[in-house]
């Protein structure tokens, strides 16, 4: 296989997917200097450049609650730059593998939502990767997009890397006990991405049937103060009392869904790939951070 392409340099998924891939396969990490998701005009021509065999896109416009100000712009790099991403794939049979994200379910369910439940996001980010997702459909791109949940890893500003900062001043933190979901750890999804692409590789393409949207998070689920308690135990950080807290004690610009557990059962039916336990994965995280502390 030629060139793989990641858009985003410094990004939690990027940055273990060019380590899971290192040594494999060629890869070539576009940043935004060489591909700036926010000059929509300039896209096409970058990747006509960069001429990869496969793109990964895990790059985007993440600020969930800024987004609510910055409606247009998050517009613009998660639905517009990704049409763009989805007419080069087409035009030129490039596969193509997009992120997207459990926002886009309104939240309310009880049971893990499946790929063909409807899609109602509550808030600006979610209609947003919404509508980066239709772009792609709509155009007929070779692609293949999954949604993930709660990314954190020992890279970049997430929720495991705040918690385990805030420990070191506090001995109380009140988190939210009533949204759920499944933490999914960066190195999980990097590992179940090198699967997909090497499926992809032995294939030469993304099958018709392939193509479209798969749920691709780390299995069961918690609640962010479980969360919480689970990722201090893991790191042994035994000082911390962590009360539980209603999501309306804890008011943010958008809103988030209570519920977003994902189901994996497609992907694991359609290419026989699974992402491990959050718990599993979360003692992988816990490790590595160990380790980096040691170093």
């Amino acid at each position: 296989m030629g060139p793989i392409l990641i858009i985003g340099q410094n990004g939690q998924v990027s940055s273990y997917l060019q380590r899971a891939l290192a040594g494999k396969y060629e890869v070539v990490v576009a940043g935004r200097d060489q591909l700036d998701l926010s000059q929509v005009d300039q896209v096409y021509a970058a990747l006509e450049v960069l001429a990869p065999a496969l793109i990964v896109n895990p790059a985007a416009y993440t600020a969930v609650d800024l987004a609510e100000e910055e409606s247009e712009l998050a517009m613009l790099i998660n639905r517009d730059a990704v049409a763009e991403i989805g007419r080069y794939s087409q035009a030129t049979n490039t596969p193509l593998i997009h992120f997207s994200t459990d926002y886009v379910f309104e939240g309310n369910g009880s049971r893990p939502y499946t790929e063909e439940d409807p899609a109602a996001p509550t808030g600006v980010y979610g209609s947003t990767k919404l509508a980066g997702e239709k772009a792609l459909q709509d155009i007929d791109a070779p692609a293949i997009i999954l949604r993930t949940s709660w990314v954190y890893s020992n890279h970049g500003k997430n929720f495991y890397k705040t918690m385990l900062m805030l420990a070191e001043s506090r001995d109380e933190l009140s988190v939210v006990a009533d949204q759920v979901g499944a933490p999914t750890y960066a190195g999980s999804i990097a590992q179940a991405c090198k699967e997909l692409i090497q499926v992809i590789a032995e294939q030469g393409q993304i099958e018709s049937a392939q193509r479209g949207i798969y749920h691709f998070t780390c299995q069961g689920q918690t609640s962010w103060a479980g969360f919480a308690k689970a990722l201090f135990q893991a790191n042994d950080v035994d000082h911390v009392k962590v009360y539980e807290i209603p999501t309306k004690d804890y008011p943010t610009p958008a809103k988030r869904p209570a519920y977003s557990v994902l189901s994996g059962e497609k992907l694991r039916n359609t290419f026989g790939i699974s992402l491990p336990d959050w718990q599993d994965a979360l003692s992988q995280c816990a490790a590595e951070s160990k380790n980096s502390s040691e170093t």
